[in-house]
């Protein structure tokens, strides 16, 4: 847990200088200059998440596929950017749509391990729970609208607009969730 605030900072960073370059920089040629440094980071995020799943995931088959399903997501994304999905030109919808279930995966994971613990575990002491019920909730949704995007973006524009601003909405959630799980992490 000592890592948790530390993984956390270099996620918010990270996503709080993506909308500042998108906002005040790239305001010119947002897409052909924004998409590398989204796909870059929202690669690292995911596996930052996926680091701190594998951290407070006890040895299990759970565990296992977890950490199998996200070496499978980093390679996948290697070869989508070398053969599929260019990173300087594509939004990377394919790795992202795996990326989302792996933590889906890791997310149900902990909540199950949780579950099924002998030990009675606080809600208002175990950071992980609220952080996980936030990725969860964002992620379970980001998958589909991740494999959706480029089909939507090609025929309707609109039902893109509209999952966009769920997905906003998610984002929000999630952030909230992390939030009131840097709160139980306080109060430890």
């Amino acid at each position: 847990m000592r890592l948790l605030p530390a993984i956390l900072g270099a996620i918010f960073i990270s996503d709080s200088l993506g909308i500042l370059l998108t906002q005040y920089v790239f305001t010119r040629d947002q897409l052909g200059f924004n998409l590398p440094y989204y796909n870059i980071v929202t690669t690292l995020v995911i596996v930052l998440y996926g680091l701190l799943y594998l951290r407070n995931l006890k040895p299990s088959l759970c565990r296992m596929v977890f950490g199998f399903a996200m070496g499978l997501f980093v390679a996948f994304f290697i070869v989508n950017v070398l053969w599929i999905q260019p990173l300087f030109s594509t939004l990377h919808t394919f790795s992202f749509t795996m990326g989302s279930l792996s933590l889906c995966l890791g997310a149900g994971c902990y909540l199950r391990q949780l579950v099924q613990s002998e030990r009675v575990i606080s809600m208002h002491t175990d950071p992980f729970f609220w952080i996980s019920i936030g990725l969860f909730a964002f992620y379970i949704i980001n998958a589909p609208y991740m494999a959706m995007y480029n089909y939507l973006l090609a025929t309707s524009i609109d039902m893109l607009i509209a999952l966009r601003n769920v997905n906003m909405v998610l984002n929000y959630f999630m952030y909230l969730c992390i939030f009131l799980g840097l709160q139980c992490a306080n109060r430890k």
